[in-house]
């Protein structure tokens, strides 16, 4: 994989930013796939562009099916406007597997990765009812996500064993 991009004269030009969210999304595929069996990611090039609901990657986690908006930053937080949380829980509500063998339906649980340049990932877990925006802080302990009807809400980050096999 390439290195990051040097930081330019002008970090908030369209293409440096665009850039820096490819690499997060190709090192975050390339971890899936490393992981072995069980463990497979693909990018959806164009996410994020028109209002087609898909997520920048589908993977599956040891079995789980996950559908990933990852947002990369130098800011010390991120945040997903409650435009981009619909879209990723409309794919995730849309995008149903059937079991073959019990009829069961598969819905891929939609996670939030946020990557910050030289502080590590954050991997959460979107309720599949949320309403509202996320903000993501390097610094806290879980993500405020910050529903349309209420003022705010803390939630645990999931126990996605993403958590394990990103290093920072």
């Amino acid at each position: 994989m390439g290195a990051m991009p040097k930081h330019p004269k002008f970090p908030s030009s369209v293409k440096y930013k665009a850039r820096v969210g490819y690499e997060g999304e190709y090192y975050l595929v390339q971890k899936f796939i490393s992981a072995g069996n069980g463990f497979y990611a693909v990018r959806t090039p164009g996410s994020g562009s028109g209002k087609m609901a898909k997520p920048d990657i589908i993977a599956t986690d040891n079995g789980e099916l996950l559908a990933i908006e990852v947002k990369s930053t130098r800011k010390k937080y991120v945040i997903l406007n409650q435009d981009q949380v619909g879209r990723l829980l409309e794919f995730c509500r849309r995008f149903v597997v059937k079991c073959p063998n019990c009829d069961e339906e598969i819905k891929p649980k939609p996670i939030l990765a946020v990557r910050f340049l030289n502080r590590g990932w954050r991997f959460i877990e979107v309720p599949h009812d949320w309403d509202g925006s996320i903000i993501v802080r390097a610094d806290e302990a879980s993500p405020r996500l910050l529903r349309s009807s209420l003022s705010h809400a803390d939630v645990e980050c999931g126990s996605s064993s993403l958590k394990k096999k990103a290093p920072r």
